[in-house]
């Protein structure tokens, strides 16, 4: 499958009763049955439009915007595999596994983007230059970014995984500047919610190989236990002591842990 854009190789089933087809062009507005279109069974003029339950589908076109510090997906345009009917818009929250791990395509640097735009590397205080990103669904729906360099491995150790029985999922990656300085910033002034990061241009989040996995916040979980045995195989290794859920893409060093029978770097 493609990296970049793999909802358009996917299949994905209607779990949810209440799958409403939104209105093309708005959004934020549900659609109705009205006078002289043909009606589902049971319907009637002024219902909402649905996706009947278990229906399989494709994505045609995803859109999705900013909320806060971060983008979230909106929706799908899908239409039914079996016979090609094109129902419109939805919100992939109705799809059963909600999206997560779906690629929205590439996110390219602007002409002439600096070193405080979204697709700005930094190291250790150093601005590195720009990076090309692949916008995916984590775990709570939002959408995050990895680095064309750490998207393959991950999706690699991601279908392992899928293998063995296990869904690894992502609660962060890629970080521009200003999303590492609001972290920052709310960690510093002691705001609830915010958990201990880095200053920015200092986190390896801001370089690309960094991801927060989701492991229950736990060094004992199913998740976090398929990891340290199997991670360094894909070139990442556990790097935070703290911090379960951190990995980083560090392939040499991912060898060299899994030679000593270890998972840490």
């Amino acid at each position: 499958m493609s990296d970049q854009e793999n909802f358009r190789e996917r299949i994905y089933l209607v779990a949810d009763p209440d799958a409403r087809i939104r209105v093309t062009g708005d959004l934020q507005k549900y659609a109705r049955y009205q006078a002289g279109e043909p009606l589902p069974p049971g319907a009637t003029v002024g219902d909402y439009k649905r996706i009947p339950k278990g229906t399989r589908v494709r994505v045609n076109e995803i859109a999705y915007g900013q909320s806060g510090s971060h983008s979230h997906i909106v929706f799908a345009r899908v239409a039914d595999k079996s016979n090609a009917t094109e129902y419109g818009w939805t919100s992939s929250r109705n799809f059963q596994g909600k999206f997560r791990n779906t690629t929205l395509g590439l996110i390219t640097p602007k002409p002439g983007a600096g070193r405080y735009s979204d697709t700005a590397a930094w190291r250790r205080g150093d601005y590195l230059g720009q990076v090309s990103l692949v916008p995916i669904v984590d775990e709570t729906h939002r959408v995050e970014t990895l680095t064309e360099k750490t998207v393959g491995p991950y999706f690699e150790m991601v279908d392992a995984a899928d293998r063995d029985g296990v869904e690894i999922t992502i609660n962060s990656g890629f970080r521009s500047y200003p999303a590492q300085k609001f972290l920052y910033q709310g960690y510093v002034s002691g705001q609830p919610g915010f958990n201990l990061a880095a200053r920015p241009g200092y986190s390896n989040h801001q370089n690309g190989i960094a991801l927060d996995i989701e492991v229950a916040g736990s060094d004992d979980s199913p998740e976090y236990l398929w990891l340290a045995e199997n991670a360094t195989a894909f070139g990442f290794v556990r790097t935070v002591k703290k911090e379960p859920w951190h990995w980083e893409y560090r392939p040499d060093e991912a060898r060299k842990a899994r030679e000593a029978g270890q998972h840490s770097a």
